[in-house]
C-alpha cells in the first residue's frame, strides 16, 4: 500500500513539475535562481560575521591575558624584592595561568583564522556567480522575449488570409442559389402568364412589345396565346 501511494505521489509530482516547466517564464525562472543564490550569499555573510566576531573576541582575550601575565609578573617581582615570598609565589602562579590562557586563545584564533579565510573566498565566489547569473538572466530574458515576439509574428503571418472572418465562397454560393431561385420563379411566372391573358398582356407590356391600339390589344393577345398552345 505504501509503495502504491509513493508511486502515485511521484507521478503527481512529475506531472506538476512538467506543468510548471511548460508554463514557466524563462526570465522569471532565471531571476528566481539569482534570488536563491542571493539568499545563499546572505547566509554565508551571516556565518562569516559570526566567525569573524568570535575570532576578534579570541584575539582580544589573548591580548587581555598577555596584559594580565605582565601585571602578575610585576607583582611577583615586587613581592620578591620586598621579601614577601608567599605573595610572590601566588603572583607567579597567576602569571602562569594568564600565560596559559593567552596561549589557548592564540591557538584557537590561529585554528579559526584559516576557516574564516576559506569562508571569505567562498563568499567572493558566490558573489561572482551571482553577477554572472544576473547577467545570464538578463540575456536569457531578452532572448526569450525576442523568441516569443518572433513566434507571435510567425503565427500572425502564417494566419494572414487563412481566416478572414467572412466566408466569401459561402456568400457566392448563397447568391448563386438566390439567382437560381429567382430564375425559377421567373420561369414559373412566365408559364402562368402564358395561360392568363391579363398577365400575358402585362408581361408583354413590361417587355416593351408593341401590341397596337388598346382596344385591339386583347384580340392580339388571344391570337398569341392560341399560337403558343
Amino acid at each position: 500500500m505504501f509503495g502504491l501511494l509513493k508511486n502515485i505521489w511521484v507521478q503527481l509530482t512529475g506531472a506538476l513539475h512538467d506543468a510548471v516547466d511548460n508554463n514557466s517564464d524563462v526570465g522569471r525562472t532565471a531571476r528566481q535562481g539569482v534570488r536563491e543564490l542571493q539568499q545563499q550569499i546572505g547566509k554565508a555573510e551571516d556565518s562569516i560575521a559570526a566567525v569573524d566576531a568570535e575570532l576578534r573576541l579570541m584575539r582580544k582575550d589573548h591580548q587581555t591575558a598577555l596584559k594580565d601575565a605582565t601585571k602578575w609578573d610585576q607583582v611577583a617581582r615586587t613581592a620578591a624584592n620586598e621579601g614577601r615570598r608567599e605573595e610572590a609565589l601566588g603572583a607567579i602562579n597567576n602569571q602562569v595561568l594568564a600565560e596559559e590562557r593567552a596561549q589557548a586563545y592564540e591557538k584557537n584564533a590561529n585554528d579559526l583564522a584559516p576557516s574564516l579565510t576559506v569562508l571569505n573566498q567562498q563568499l567572493a565566489e558566490l558573489r561572482m556567480q551571482k553577477q554572472q547569473r544576473d547577467t545570464a538572466a538578463t540575456l536569457l530574458e531578452a532572448r526569450s522575449k525576442v523568441a516569443k515576439a518572433k513566434t507571435k509574428a510567425a503565427r500572425t503571418i502564417g494566419n494572414v488570409g487563412q481566416n478572414p472572418g467572412v466566408d466569401f465562397e459561402a456568400l457566392d454560393r448563397k447568391v448563386d442559389r438566390q439567382e437560381a431561385t429567382a430564375a425559377a420563379l421567373s420561369d414559373m411566372a412566365s408559364a402562368r402568364a402564358a395561360l392568363n391573358p391579363e398577365l400575358r398582356l402585362a408581361d408583354i407590356r413590361r417587355q416593351g412589345r408593341r401590341v397596337g391600339a388598346v382596344d385591339g390589344g386583347a384580340d392580339f393577345l388571344r391570337a398569341d396565346c392560341r399560337r403558343q398552345t
